[in-house]
């Protein structure tokens, strides 16, 4: 008997009958008692051992949220090289990965996962959003979540510093004597693009940048190429320097703005964020931000298992800060 059949027999969610036989709180005694009792009768037999250490057999979980697709499929190479991080760092430890990508985060869609199956989740929580942070909770065996800072919910997650990040672009253009800027931000706006958005603001202050304009644009190559086109049909006017949330957006709005007869760097200067593959080869070569991807997957499974070793380690979040890195796409004012 499986995990799932003996939930149906229950009538309750395979997440339910893992929280039973895993001996955790969540369920009322009614229920637990009743699984007890069916999986007493129909013999099932609980697989899933305590100790991590003496159980090769332990796969980890990689749940890949997809709302759609926008930042997870188009910011070429910066979740693949998580996820071969997370692969690699678990195969180090003699686990295996599984994947599974869920397009609607909901309750009702974990509860169809068995969890049994696994020891830990690492969540990818690129598009997860503040409000749907409590479905989390559907989850009932150690988790952590990368690419999200997860801002006031208790849980284990490895995320960027967008603060400090934002802070050695900005301090940049303060140092190399520019007085007004402009913010290519995402009109998608998820957990870190919020953060990069606050952080923009703080410190375009404290360092006395004048904030011209925002673009919001779609966070594709196309999208932004063209949502900057209905700008510059505005005729607009374009500061002498911008940031821009990730690269992807700021490659799509370059090549617009290169169309329309500007000169990168000469008549405008640019600073993207992620460092992707794209960004060196781009022309201009791209000057961004460099966030340690490989550091983030192979934290979050180090993470993973501690927290299964140890139920000490909980609310742990860890955040990366990157490197400013300099290309061809911005100049000394």
């Amino acid at each position: 008997m499986t995990v799932r059949e003996l939930a149906q027999l229950a009538g309750v969610s395979p997440a339910t009958v893992s929280i039973v036989l895993n001996g955790k709180k969540g369920v009322s005694d009614k229920t637990r008692k009743s699984v007890l009792e069916l999986a007493e009768k129909y013999e099932y037999v609980h697989t899933r051992t305590k100790s991590i250490q003496n159980d090769d057999k332990n796969i980890v979980l990689f749940l890949k949220f997809r709302k759609h697709g926008m930042l997870v499929e188009e910011n070429q190479g910066f979740i693949s090289a998580v996820m071969d991080s997370v692969e690699e760092r678990c195969r180090a430890r003699n686990y295996r990965l599984s994947i599974i990508q869920v397009d609607i985060f909901e309750k009702e869609e974990l509860e169809k996962i068995d969890f049994d199956l696994y020891v830990g989740v690492i969540v990818l929580g690129t598009e997860i959003v503040e409000n749907k942070f409590n479905i989390l909770r559907s989850i009932p065996i150690p988790y952590v979540v990368v690419d999200n800072n997860m801002r006031n919910w208790p849980c284990n997650c490895v995320g960027i510093n967008n603060d400090e990040n934002v802070y050695l672009a900005l301090r940049y253009f303060k140092e190399h004597g520019y007085k007004e800027i402009a913010y290519f931000s995402s009109n998608d706006q998820i957990e870190n693009f919020r953060e990069r958005k606050k952080a923009f603001m703080e410190y375009s202050k404290e360092f006395g940048l004048e904030v011209r304009r925002e673009f919001p644009l779609t966070p594709t190559l196309v999208g932004a190429y063209n949502d900057m086109e209905h700008f510059m049909e505005r005729k607009v006017k374009i500061p002498e320097c911008i940031f821009s949330d990730n690269d992807t957006i700021a490659i799509g709005a370059i090549k617009c703005l290169r169309k329309k007869g500007y000169k990168i760097p000469d008549d405008v200067s640019v600073i993207g964020f992620d460092d992707i593959p794209f960004a060196a080869i781009n022309f201009p070569s791209l000057s961004t931000i460099r966030v340690p991807k490989e550091l983030i997957g192979k934290k979050a499974v180090d993470l993973l298992f501690d927290s299964i070793e140890d139920s000490a380690v909980r609310n742990v979040k860890i955040q990366i800060v990157g490197s400013l890195v300099i290309r061809s796409s911005v100049k000394k004012a």
